[in-house]
């Protein structure tokens, strides 16, 4: 897994990263608010297949940090803290946490927790493609892995299909490329590879085969990724797109 982790004492930081029970598990380390909330609003916290927060940093809270996580992403999060009630764990179980560990913990406890947490978030993940969506005036059900409109009907590769589905997740926000490689690819996300840009540039020219106008909600943001312009579902009225 690629775990962030949010944590201002060093000595615990130390003991997390150094007893962390899984060698392949790579944990990024950031120390305090402010950095966190760049990496939220960048769209990289989707990168991480898992969060964890101590409540009290130096600059800011993590309660606060768990509540602008959920603005953006489901990532699976757990937070931790010396202090604290049964009421307050209780407010951040509602604000959408995870998990929320006392310190002093075992560091296999605090994995095992997390696992758990991961493993129901990506089981969910992949119940996603259960369901029919439209991008601009073509239907896409991923059920089916097709594109349909005006009675013609177009075939979706898997991949081509967990992009749209991990693009539709975040519907209206922008996907960068580590994120789309990751969870549609299956793989790191390597500058130097165009796969990723090869896929989404097949899966516009499909779209346009059924309608030459909806390829442009299928957007890119330079430097950055992908965004998708779209209603959660086939009912809902589509957006007009907006030129990046």
């Amino acid at each position: 897994m690629d775990i962030l982790l949010i944590e201002d004492d060093d000595l615990v930081a130390k003991t997390i990263i150094h007893c962390w029970p899984v060698p392949g598990d790579h944990i990024r380390l950031l120390s305090n608010y402010s950095r966190c909330l760049r990496t939220i609003h960048s769209g990289e916290i989707d990168v991480f297949d898992g969060a964890i927060v101590d409540i009290h940093l130096p600059d800011g809270n993590g309660l606060e940090i768990l509540r602008t996580v959920r603005r953006h992403s489901a990532i699976p999060l757990i937070l931790i803290s010396g202090t604290g009630t049964a009421e307050s764990r209780a407010s951040a179980l509602d604000a959408g946490a995870d998990d929320y560990v006392m310190k002093p913990f075992s560091v296999r406890e605090l994995q095992a927790r997390l696992t758990r947490a991961v493993a129901k978030s990506v089981s969910m993940r992949f119940e996603i493609p259960r369901y029919a969506l439209a991008i601009g005036s073509v239907n896409c059900d991923l059920t089916s892995r097709a594109l349909t409109c005006g009675g013609k009907t177009v075939p979706l590769t898997d991949l081509e299909a967990r992009l749209v589905s991990e693009l539709n997740r975040n519907h209206g926000r922008v996907c960068s490329k580590s994120q789309l490689s990751k969870h549609a690819c299956f793989r790191e996300y390597d500058p130097r590879d165009k796969t990723l840009d090869v896929y989404i540039s097949r899966l516009r020219r499909k779209i346009g085969e059924l309608d030459s106008q909806s390829v442009e909600y299928v957007q890119t943001v330079r430097g950055v990724g992908y965004r998708l312009l779209t209603p959660m579902g086939i009912s809902g009225t589509s957006k007009t797109p907006k030129s990046t």
